[in-house]
This record gives C-alpha cells, sequence and structure tokens, in this order.
C-alpha cells in the first residue's frame, strides 16, 4: 500500500472579491488529506463519511474521486484494480479546500500504485478536472495550493508563487464555527448585492484589490503586525458584501480581544472557518478563550511541499 498528502489551505486575503477580477493570496496550511492505494476492486472509501467510490456496483457517492479515475485510466492507464482509503482532517465545506486535497491525494497515490512517478502537473491537471464536478467553474487556488503548497498571488486565472520567511513564532490559528453552508449559494448573494448596488460595490471591489496589494507586501517584508491589521480591514468588506453571520463577528472579536494581530472569515463565509494570525507569547489565551467556547481550534503552519508520499 502506498500513501500519499496533500494539504488544505485557507484565503488570506480577497476571497468572493477575484470573481470580479481582483486578486487573492492563498496558503497551504499543513492540515491534510492522506489517501493510502493498495490492490482492490476499484472502490474508494472514506474513513469520515464511508464508501464514495464502487466501480464493480456502479456506485458512484463522490462523482469526483469518479472524474479521478476516469481522468488517470485515460493518461496513464490505470486499471479497476485498487482500493484506496481517504483519511482526513480537513474540516469538510468549510473554506479550507477539503474536496481539492482529497482529489489531489487520491490522484498522487493512484499514480504511484500504477508505477508512475506522478509529476506535480498531472496532478494538477487531474485534480482540477475533479475540481470542475464539485465547484463547476473553480477557480483553481484550491487544487493549486494542495498540488503545489506555499503561498500564492491569485488573479484572473494566473498563478505567482510568493516566496515568504514566516516566523518561527506566529502562527494561523483556524477555528471552524461547525457552520455548514452552500458555497454556491453565497457566491450568488453577493453577486446580486453586486449588481443591486453596483456604484457602492465597485468601490469596495477596488477597495479590496489595493489591499491584497498592500498584504503582499507587509509579507514579503515580514510585517504581520500591518498583515494582522489587513486582515480586519479585510473582513470588514466582506461584511459589507453579507457574509458574515453574528457567530462569526463574535468569534473573530474573541481571538482578537485574546491577542490575536488580525483575523477575518476564510472561504465563502456565512459558517466555515475564520483565520487568525496570531504571536507566540499571546497564542496560549486566545486557544483558551476558543476552547472555553466548547471549539477545537487548529493551530497552523504553511506547507511548502504540496502533495507527497508519506
Amino acid at each position: 500500500m502506498v500513501c500519499s498528502i496533500a494539504p488544505g489551505k485557507v484565503i488570506l486575503f480577497g476571497e468572493h472579491f477575484v470573481v470580479k477580477g481582483k486578486p487573492a493570496i492563498g496558503v497551504a496550511v499543513n492540515v491534510y488529506a492522506k489517501a493510502c492505494a493498495g490492490v482492490g476492486q476499484g472502490v474508494v472509501e472514506s474513513r469520515q463519511l464511508g464508501l464514495l467510490l464502487d466501480l464493480d456496483s456502479g456506485r458512484v457517492l463522490d462523482k469526483g474521486l469518479l472524474r479521478v479515475y476516469q481522468e488517470l485510466s485515460s493518461r496513464i492507464g490505470l486499471a479497476k484494480d485498487f482500493h484506496v482509503i481517504i483519511d482526513s482532517e480537513i474540516p469538510i465545506a468549510a473554506g479550507m479546500g477539503s474536496s481539492a486535497a482529497v482529489a489531489v491525494s487520491t490522484a498522487h497515490a493512484l499514480a504511484t500504485l500504477k508505477g508512475v512517478e506522478p509529476d506535480k502537473k498531472l496532478i494538477w491537471e487531474v485534480s482540477f478536472e475533479a475540481e470542475k464536478i464539485y465547484h463547476v467553474k473553480p477557480s483553481g487556488v484550491d487544487n493549486t495550493l494542495s498540488t503545489y503548497g506555499g503561498v500564492l498571488f491569485y488573479q484572473g486565472g494566473e498563478f505567482k508563487r510568493v516566496e515568504v520567511k514566516w516566523p518561527d513564532d506566529i502562527y494561523m490559528l483556524i477555528v471552524d464555527s461547525g457552520v455548514k453552508r452552500s458555497t454556491g449559494q453565497v457566491v450568488e448573494d453577493v453577486l446580486r448585492r453586486y449588481e443591486k448596488h453596483h456604484r457602492i460595490m465597485s468601490g469596495i471591489y477596488d477597495a479590496a484589490g489595493v489591499l491584497v496589494e498592500e498584504a503582499l507586501k507587509a509579507l514579503e517584508r515580514g510585517d504581520f503586525t500591518r498583515l494582522g491589521e489587513l486582515m480586519d480591514i479585510n473582513h470588514g468588506l466582506l461584511v459589507s458584501l453579507g457574509v458574515s453571520t453574528p457567530l462569526l463577528d463574535s468569534l473573530l472579536w474573541t481571538v482578537r480581544e485574546a491577542g490575536a494581530l488580525g483575523a477575518k472569515i476564510c472561504g465563502a463565509g456565512r459558517g466555515g472557518v475564520i483565520v487568525a494570525v496570531v504571536d507566540e507569547v499571546r497564542l496560549p489565551k486566545v486557544l483558551d478563550k476558543i476552547s472555553r467556547q466548547g471549539l477545537k481550534p487548529i493551530v497552523a503552519r504553511i506547507d511548502s511541499e504540496g502533495v507527497r508520499k508519506t
């Protein structure tokens, strides 16, 4: 049996605004989907969700993973003689790229099982086809970060890797609200608001674009105090889009008041996760405050490698 892991991601800046051509910054984090592939009869199952795919019986509960198999069958001659077990620590439907990481790790493990040394371009192409099943018109951010790792600047379909010296005493803190939501529905609602209040919203979107440019400069300089302030501003812009909730705002104020440098919702909003930047000194207090609310925060760092064998 061979195993591969692929990282999840957070969007530090720019979600929603990318739909109108504005830039965004995403980060691969050390929270993983793991896929282990061995000899079998065309079955994929998840420790969290149960059976996902059984080619012999025709049971398809995850069409994205069916597409992974179809792409690998076409490209490298993968046969129906595998059994994959997926074990993911990435929260599902929470804005952390869970589906992309599962597709990436599964494609990597199956290619390795086939005896093919999987190059990342192949894994990216296969996983992007799966993302089209999951999200219809994906940006490619999620599977790019999961495949290649690191920090990416994204705009208009183009990706640029950003070299960042993230200090050892600065952490990303991710908190899952536990609220699930439909990303597609949230995006549709935001676009309706944009059209209804176009003159106002276009200015907000322009501000979001400038904010990402400033955040990029702060990252490259290693100015995490400024980065935190910009995260707070980014959240304010997202509130104006109607994608925050009282629960999310409460979580954000909890981590800020406990000492986080900055915090914002991550992903579509109206549920899912928040992400904060916290220094080592204040981290214990922030963790205590969140834990007292019965939530399980994730302390994360950048994953710079992307998908790989374990």
